[in-house]
């Protein structure tokens, strides 16, 4: 008696078959719609291609060992499957319709005797199988979520501080994953932009956008690292399409020549990510006189902003993502003493007075630019074991390690932000683990408005000042006098 069982399923969806065949094929990607899998890992470097592997790890405690066997573009990919409990061979075929796509999944598992006992006994246990998760296949793609609204719970865990702490770890975002839909936006046709990309979170995002298709502008200080993360990136994913700019986000110098070669090459900006951060303890200040902390976090941010702002514009869907830190929820911003010059100094108040200042550029921007299709979110990445924590706070990195999130995982939002169809809809707000919290937990913390409009006029008069052209011709003026 044979011990094959076979499952035959289709679903249609609208969406263009370029698009659905590249978010099926690269497969690590199936905990996303299979609601069997507890994750999906790839094993091979590159795009999906004939020998690509995969280990899908389910629920049910046992792991799949996926091989691609062969793939055709647009068309069709055929697997086999090996796993202590079955063999399998499955064929996923793929062809336009007039309204998008069809997507047809055929499956044969070989099983060992007892178990193809149970499954003549139970035969439906399996078709339920293939329909759950060709059913979860047909919601991803169909991308019809909302985006989470603010939650009155996480709003007063966070004003109480410990219920809300606890998020910030790798626990919070355990928590958090389980509610989570499918990201199936398409983002091969999309320029992301992404500052402080050779390390920590924004490496982190850097790779899976990567993964996805987005073409990437990697902005890095250092070139030997910056090409080191691009070659990196382009074996890991199989995206050539990865560029690299330097610049030191705390000179504003160099923060104007990128803005200067990026609006010179013209290319839509769809995905802004302002990312670069440290923390300096003792007060430190850059070669252009100002204090790093403000110069890094605020000012250079604002800058690159408020000038790619056409390139923005001319995308007609832009996302600006700007990484913040629950550290802003204890401070407010000091507008008449920005750049921490007045009494003792604190690196860690410094960094919480600049994301709070970022975190205020995040509603300014969401509010003036939703006109032209811009939306503009702040997020936090948690508490992520990065090597600037581990240097810049030791004694908290000793403290909490076994509870720090990996870089991945902090950076989850960051991508979320960027390709979510539903993140889209939502701006000015403050998002951990793609959910809504907080921009306050108390009133002390909020500016008046006198105090915002001081805020930017401040950070509009440093860009103007700060433009090399300026500062040449206020020189000639001085000579000239």
């Amino acid at each position: 008696m044979s011990n094959l069982v076979t499952l035959d399923e289709t679903i249609d969806v609208r969406r263009p078959l370029n698009e659905v065949f590249a978010y099926v094929s690269e497969f690590s990607r199936i905990d996303e719609w299979d609601p069997a899998v507890a994750r999906g890992h790839k094993l091979t470097p590159g795009a999906p291609a004939v020998g690509s592997e995969y280990r899908i790890d389910m629920k049910a405690g046992f792991s799949l060992h996926y091989t691609i066997i062969e793939l055709e573009q647009d068309k069709r990919m055929l697997m086999t499957v090996d796993s202590k409990l079955f063999t399998a061979r499955e064929e996923i075929l793929f062809s336009k319709t007039k309204s998008g796509t069809r997507v047809r999944y055929i499956a044969k598992f070989d099983f060992p005797a007892p178990l193809a006992a149970a499954h003549r006994l139970y035969p439906a246990a399996m078709e339920r199988v293939g329909k759950s998760a060709m059913a979860g296949l047909q919601a991803a793609l169909e991308d019809d979520f909302e985006a989470p609204e603010e939650s009155r719970r996480l709003a007063l865990a966070d004003r109480l501080v410990l219920p809300g702490l606890w998020r910030f770890t790798r626990l919070g975002y355990r928590e958090s994953r389980r509610r989570w839909n499918p990201v199936s936006a398409y983002l091969g046709d999309r320029h992301a932009v992404i500052t402080g990309a050779t390390s920590g979170v924004g490496l982190a995002a850097a790779r899976e956008l990567a993964s996805l298709g987005a073409r990437l502008t990697l902005v890095a200080r250092n070139r030997r690292k910056g090409n080191a993360v691009v070659r990196e990136l382009q074996s890991e994913s199989g995206n050539k399409d990865i560029a690299l700019e330097i610049a030191d986000m705390s000179v504003m110098k160099d923060v104007h020549a990128l803005a200067d070669r990026l609006l010179a090459a013209g290319k839509p900006v769809d995905i802004l990510v302002n990312n670069a951060g440290a923390l300096f303890n003792p007060r430190q200040q850059t070669p252009e006189g100002l204090e790093k902390s403000f110069a890094l976090l605020l000012l250079g941010p604002y800058i690159l902003t408020e000038r790619l702002q056409p390139l923005l514009a001319k995308s007609g869907d832009a996302r600006v993502v700007n990484v913040s830190s629950g550290g802003m929820y204890s401070q407010k911003i000091h507008v008449d003493d920005l750049q921490s010059s007045r009494g003792r100094y604190s690196g860690s108040v410094a960094y919480a007075r600049a994301k709070r200042g970022l975190m205020i550029l995040t509603e300014e921007w969401a509010g003036r630019w939703r006109k032209d299709g811009i939306t503009v979110n702040a997020m936090h990445p948690g508490w992520a074991d990065t090597p600037g924590v581990e240097t810049a706070l030791p004694g908290f990195y000793r403290a909490t390690q076994h509870l720090l999130r990996s870089p991945e995982e902090g950076a989850d939002t960051i991508v979320w932000l960027a390709a979510a169809s539903e993140a889209g809809d939502v701006s000015g707000k403050f998002w951990l683990d793609r959910e809504q919290h907080p921009s306050h937990i108390g009133r002390r913390t909020r500016e008046s408005a006198a105090e915002r409009k001081q805020l930017l006029a401040t950070l509009q008069d440093l860009l103007a000042s700060t433009r090399p052209a300026a500062t040449r011709k206020k020189r000639t003026r001085k000579r000239a006098a």
